[in-house]
């Protein structure tokens, strides 16, 4: 009986130990190089008339556009991180900096559009999340557990959709 109690409050203890340590892992493979896999990722032009389709034809067309010129497709991602800080570039863009504790920065797009930026790590995830006057844009990283392909899920919100911007791209680890 007592074996059986030492087990039976053992088992929980070990397993909260172990999600943090696969958490870390989950982490440490995700710094580095990533280029695009177009057959695995979403097809973002589709997932924004999806986000459109439900608006008036006086105001598709113009938020069409402009879901467009802020979503394009990346042919690389490079993820960089301290315990203090996480950097994402993509392609040739100006690198993405913020704390990795959640804290917001402020933070201009090349375009000058302003956010505020948090960035932080959710249970191996690295979650990036960009809020503007008009809505927010929510980064979610996710590496496979093999370490070979990065996961980004985009989620986008603003009152003046009548449905959030949902997609995801997928890359393979380059370096």
């Amino acid at each position: 009986m007592r074996r059986q109690r030492t087990r039976t409050l053992l088992l929980p203890l070990l397993a909260a130990l172990a999600l943090p340590a696969a958490a870390n892992a989950q982490e440490s493979t995700m710094r580095g190089t990533w280029t695009i896999n177009r057959a695995a990722s979403d097809d973002v032009n589709r997932a924004i008339e999806t986000a459109v389709s439900r608006m008036s034809f006086i105001t598709r067309p113009i938020a069409r556009g402009r879901l467009r010129r802020t979503n394009p497709v990346y042919s690389r991602v490079v993820v960089n991180y301290t315990p203090q800080q996480v950097s994402t570039v993509f392609d040739a863009r100006h690198a993405i900096e913020s704390p990795a504790n959640g804290q917001p920065v402020k933070w201009t797009r090349e375009d000058g559009e302003k956010f505020d930026l948090s960035t932080e790590w959710q249970q191996g995830r690295l979650v990036q999340t960009f809020r503007a006057e008009d809505g927010s844009r929510t980064n979610t990283y996710v590496v496979s557990p093999d370490g070979h392909t990065l996961t980004m899920h985009v989620v986008l919100r603003s009152p003046k959709l009548p449905q959030p911007l949902e997609y995801k791209m997928v890359f393979n680890k380059a370096s």
